[in-house]
């Protein structure tokens, strides 16, 4: 019998299922899908009279590139139909996203002093081992790039996982994943080595080759999103397999979202080595969850131990060197925010925290509860010598434990010989902790209020590596169960949530994910959780509007906030479906870094969007209470609670008296293929800020190929950082209304096959003399277009009697010229003439402008010669023709780069922050400063093709 289903419907089932077999049915999962809980497995299936299970692992379009191949393999009444990796890999390699690989033997990426290459594994992807000599090895020199996403991670697994015959406690099934790389060590196989050379190299375990060497920052790719489940073969009571083992392994590696379960040896061990690690998840590891040893200096925040109490050691075992307790580089590691759960009474959960064999540390903001023995354990005098500073030790090689609630049935050991230090009295009186003899208030792997009632320590002040935090333990009070940094992508964490209150099922899946609808009004708080994709049916308002006065709020409306988890995804389908935030109420896109929020298009989520389609569904508007000019009463006063105005696609009224006025938050937030035509004047914007206060937070947000503008400001004082506009079709960035606010790092890469302006920016085109004026401060953008492409416009549209300063800009290579100013009113900024305030002048200052032709000259609206007042009444401003010399890292295909050349960069600066606090200190032309300034990267949508 050979069946298929879809992967991804039996991922999503809930891990209250003790283990796949009992969840499944006889089949797997057709090609093309992706795992987000559990990898493809038959489950059951092989009795009943001898009939046969085939699992089909092999994606519709193949395995991948390179040294990936299809493989057969039989196993009793189970065939698996899958790519494979095996021996050594001597070639660059793509896995292809979605495949199940077989790994067979001990698999090296590249040769330690040979080759060098780089394994990629697409999302979604399966590994699995058959038994403990099938493991990956990355050699020094050599990379791995796994890009899980928190819908799709990676996954290694066993056999037995894949066939759906693991057990709850099942460990060591497969070997696992090793990292060697080029970073310091301590420990020598060369007697004569000084620690931390080129010299000092080690061998690794399980015969997995060199690690060590003297570049701490050394680069072996990345880990993002990725299990490894039911790994760590013991080869001999000395050489066992961990789960990943980062041998040597320096800090240009990016490690972020791994989870390991269930390993035989320690979930995650460090080998000296300087590499950081984020969101991090250990759970039912046989020996110790987080080891390491060798003169590991890395740092670690958001570290989640549970322990099982079938089988377990330390939650935290950390050693500087065993043989050699005071050898350099010490193991001196920074690690904040962790969450340490033992099993209370089980004799196999021992230690929560075990210090020892010379090393130093710093560990804030933790929560250590329920182990079987001690909350903390210190041992041997050289790590003593870290909390007494005797013996010449220096400071910065202390022990700092701060921040920190423990509660175990004894919390600190005291076990005679070792113990040089009062360790109750050096955690409770010398370090500020919180200790609790009796009981903690933990929810599952959430904190309550004992835990939260730790006063935590500001580590990002210490490093700014560290995220701000201002709570004790791996999530904060604002967590649970189904919205947290864990959700979504691990496994037997957390039940399957469903779908959120507030929306509803759809009979209907998208590549095997659930999809939730929402529809209609939302007049209570609503949040949209990881482990599924969102619908919009029709135009979604988030509550329903107060007014403009918000202390005399309309008795009709109704307040609500939707709340959007990192990672989660929002479509639409057609023009009339979109989201509206009524006045009064709130959203809180909630994106990080390695996790935006997408809005987008169903077609794209399915997969079939066009390089160059848009306006697929509506997109996002904002109503706040904010000053507008612009009144439908025309009796009224603009910047009044009786200006307020109607906004496009029938979604409102906006506008008031309140400058400060709070529509919520947008953090790393992608709109991509909306701003559906309504009719010619009526169209959506990606984005609409319709009278949106300064309370409004906004940063990192990208709009990619809308049908209308990008963001367009009507009016208000919302201000905005670190954003990015590509491929959209009218203009990229356009206010009116009055638009007071402030923009800081903004990047335009136009499409030559349609757009208008990068910057078209008025006042009010039916009177160009409304207050309050348009007049926002902008510094540090970058607007590129397609030279010679007719529908790449202007760079720079000034007109309807706006006023506003720009500083610090780069504006390249437009279809036609780089700054055009129309209008009388407009250029009464200029003249200061008509009694225009000064404070409503035109400020152009330090930027670089490159193309055909610079200025424009189109007669009766010139009042002032543009260039003339560019390059000679302004200062610092710089006209060049000749084309740009700008390179790297375009965004659309056929544009120039976003990285400055030689002649942007000599634009002289101006000190924006000195001008205006809030700008932060930007001192160079454009929005991005050089190669090594990549804010942009990673969070955002880069179209390939």
């Amino acid at each position: 019998m050979s069946v298929k289903q879809n992967f991804r419907k039996l991922l999503l089932v809930s891990t209250s299922c003790a283990f796949f077999a009992a969840c499944a049915d006889t089949s797997v999962s057709s090609p093309g899908a992706t795992n987000i809980g559990t990898p493809p497995g038959g489950g059951g299936g092989t009795g009943g009279g001898g009939s046969q299970t085939t699992i089909d692992l092999v994606p519709a379009g193949g395995c991948g590139t390179g040294s990936v191949r299809e493989a057969t393999v039989v196993n009793g009444d189970v065939t698996i139909n899958a790519c494979e990796i095996t021996g050594n890999i001597t070639q660059d390699t793509v896995i292809a996203q979605n495949a199940g690989v077989l790994v067979t033997g001990p698999t090296f990426v590249g040769s330690d002093g040979g080759v060098q290459v780089t394994l990629e594994i697409g999302a979604g992807a399966t590994l699995f081992g058959s038994a403990g000599s099938d493991y990956i090895v990355v050699a020094r020199g050599s990379r791995i790039e796994a890009n899980g996403t928190s819908a799709a991670p990676i996954v290694m697994t066993s056999r037995q996982d894949v066939e759906g015959t693991v057990g709850e406690n099942d460990r060591g099934q497969w070997g696992g994943l090793i990292i060697n790389g080029f970073a310091p060590i301590n420990a020598c196989i060369d007697g004569t080595a000084v620690g931390g050379s080129a010299d000092c190299e080690k061998s690794g375990e399980g015969s997995s080759g060199l690690f060590g060497g003297d570049n701490p920052a050394d680069d072996s790719g990345w880990l993002r999103y990725v299990q490894v489940r039911y790994a760590g073969f013991l080869i001999n009571n000395e050489d066992e397999l961990n789960g990943i083992a980062f041998q040597g392994v320096g800090s240009g590696t990016d490690v972020h979202h791994i989870q390991v379960h269930n390993n035989a040896d320690d979930g995650i061990e460090m080998f000296g080595g300087a590499v950081d690690v984020r969101n991090v998840v250990l759970t039912g590891n046989a020996d110790d969850s987080f080891d390491y040893t060798d003169g590991w200096v890395g740092r670690a925040q958001y570290v989640l131990v549970r322990q099982s109490g079938d089988d377990a050691d330390q939650g935290f075992e950390f050693d500087n060197r065993s043989s050699n307790n005071d050898l350099t580089p010490r193991s001196n590691p920074r690690i904040a925010n962790f969450t340490i759960i033992g099993e209370r009474g089980a004799a196999e959960s021992d230690d929560g925290i075990l210090l020892r064999a010379g090393t130093a540390a710093e560990l804030y903001n933790g929560i250590v509860v329920d182990m079987g023995e001690e909350c903390l354990d210190i041992d041997n005098d050289a790590t003593f010598d870290g909390i007494t500073g005797a013996n010449g030790r220096p400071a910065d090689e202390d022990i700092i434990i701060q921040s920190v609630f423990f509660n175990c049935p004894t919390n600190f050991k005291d076990d005679g010989a070792d113990d040089l230090v009062d360790i109750a009295d050096f955690v409770t009186n010398t370090m500020i902790n919180n200790v609790d003899a009796s009981s903690n208030s933990m929810s599952g792997v959430l904190p309550g209020p004992q835990e939260l009632a730790v006063v935590a320590t500001d580590v990002n002040a210490i490093d700014p590596w560290f995220d701000a935090t201002s709570y004790a333990g791996a999530f904060s009070g604002a967590d649970t169960t189904a919205s947290n940094w864990a959700a979504g992508w691990t496994f037997g964490l957390f039940e399957d949530p469903g779908c959120p209150t507030g929306t509803t099922e759809s009979a209907q899946t998208i590549d095997g994910q659930r999809v939730c609808q929402i529809t209609g009004n939302i007049t209570s708080d609503v949040r949209l959780t990881r482990g599924s994709i969102y619908e919009l049916v029709g135009p979604v308002f988030v509550g329903v509007d107060r007014g403009a006065d918000p202390a005399s709020p309309l008795p009709s409306g109704i307040e609500a906030s939707l709340t959007i988890d990192p990672g989660v995804t929002i479509f639409g389908t057609a023009g009339s479906d979109y989201i509206v935030v009524a006045r009064g109420s709130q959203i809180f896109s909630n994106g990080t870094s390695a996790a935006p929020v997408i809005m987008t298009a169903r077609s794209d989520v399915e997969g079939t969007v066009g390089a160059n389609d848009r306006g697929q569904w509506g997109g996002l508007v904002l109503n706040g209470r904010a000053p507008i000019n612009a009144c439908i009463d025309g009796t009224a006063t603009g910047g009044t609670t009786d200006c307020e105005k109607s906004g496009e696609g029938s979604s409102g009224l906006f506008g008031g008296a309140t400058p400060t006025d709070d529509s919520g938050d947008i953090f790393y937030t992608q709109v991509r293929y909306a701003g559906f035509l309504i009719n010619n004047e009526d169209e959506l914007n990606g984005i609409a800020f319709q009278g949106i206060g300064s309370g409004t937070d906004v940063d990192y947000i990208q709009v990619h190929n809308n049908a209308d503008d990008g963001i367009e400001m009507f009016g208000g004082a919302v201000d905005v950082r670190h954003v990015v506009l590509t491929g959209n079709a009218d203009d990229s960035f356009d206010y009116t209304d009055g638009w007071v606010g402030r923009a800081q790092y903004v990047i335009v890469a136009q499409s030559g096959d349609d757009a208008d302006q990068g910057f078209e920016f008025d006042n009010r085109s039916s009177n160009n003399d409304l207050t309050p004026r348009s007049n926002p401060r902008i510094s540090n953008f970058t607007i590129i277009g397609e030279r010679g492409a007719a529908e790449s416009d202007d760079g720079i549209l000034l007109r309807a009697g706006s006023a506003g300063e720009f500083y610090n800009g780069i504006v390249v290579d437009m279809g036609e010229e780089c700054l055009d100013i129309d209008n009388d009113a407009t250029f009464d900024g200029i003249t200061g003439a008509n009694g225009r305030p000064a404070d409503e002048d035109i400020i152009f200052q330090s930027i670089y402008f490159s193309c055909p032709t610079n200025f424009k000259d189109d007669g009766a609206d010139d009042l002032v010669d543009v260039e003339d007042f560019i390059l000679n009444t302004m200062v610092n401003n710089v006209s060049d023709t000749d084309g740009s010399t700008m390179s790297g890292f375009a965004f659309i295909p056929g544009n120039t780069g976003v990285v400055p050349g030689a002649e942007e960069q000599a634009v002289v600066a101006t000190d924006i922050n000195a001008i205006d606090a809030w700008f932060e200190d930007a001192q160079y032309a454009g929005a991005v400063e050089d190669a090594n300034d990549t804010w942009f990267q990673g969070w955002t949508y880069v179209r390939t093709q």
